[in-house]
This record gives structure tokens, sequence and C-alpha cells, in this order.
């Protein structure tokens, strides 16, 4: 073999890889708009729901939400939602503490996903 045929042979390799890589990495970023996209409905309906819960007194769709923080939360979320479903099954008062507590933490990750700062309060 001569030379260019290494040439050609390195030139085709190259390419190859290159579309494997290619499809690797375009993969994982529409698996992450797919994460985002629900992550974000997440938070917005619990924060919804929280807003609803406050006006009516009832917790009318907690087990949906319940579900979607199990589905597409983090670990502090679902401690939080786990510990606020134990309580509501106990009839605690406490349960509206960490369900406020949940909400701010539902509404700062969600600023954080859009790129926007924080909230205090």
């Amino acid at each position: 073999m001569e030379i260019s045929d290494w040439i050609l042979i390195s030139s085709v390799a190259i390419v190859v890889m290159g579309w494997f890589v290619n499809s690797h990495f375009q993969r994982k970023h529409e698996i992450s708009k797919i994460r985002t996209s629900y992550r974000i409905k997440t938070l917005k309906e619990y924060i919804s729901f929280h807003i609803k819960a406050q006006e009516i007194k009832s917790l009318d769709g907690f087990n949906d939400i319940q579900v979607s923080f199990l589905l597409y939360g983090y670990d502090d979320e679902i401690e939080l939602i786990n510990k606020i479903t134990r309580l509501a099954q106990q009839k605690n008062s406490e349960f509206l503490k960490l369900m406020e507590k949940l909400n701010i933490l539902a509404r700062n990750k969600l600023r954080t996903e859009l790129g926007l700062p924080k909230v205090k309060k």
C-alpha cells in the first residue's frame, strides 16, 4: 500500500468516527432538552398547585404533583415531597410548612433552569 492509500483510509476512519461522536453528542443534547422541558413543567405545575391549594384549602391534584416530582425531581425535592405526603396522611399541620419550603425550592430551581437569579423570599 502506498502513502496515498493510508491517507485515504485514515480520512475515511476520521470521518466515520466524527459521525459517531456527533451522533452521540446530538443524542445527549436532545435528551437534555427533553429533560429540561419536563423539569420546567413539573416546577411550574407545583407552583400553580400550591397557589390554588392555598386559595381553595384543598389538596386536589396533589397525587399528580407527587408523581411528577418522583419522576423528574432531584433528591432534595423528592425528600420534601415524601415528607409532605407522610405528614398529610397523618393530618399534621407541619406539612403546610414543608409545602411552602418546596414551593420556594421549586420556584428557585425553575428560575435556575431558565437562567434567572433566585428570589430571596
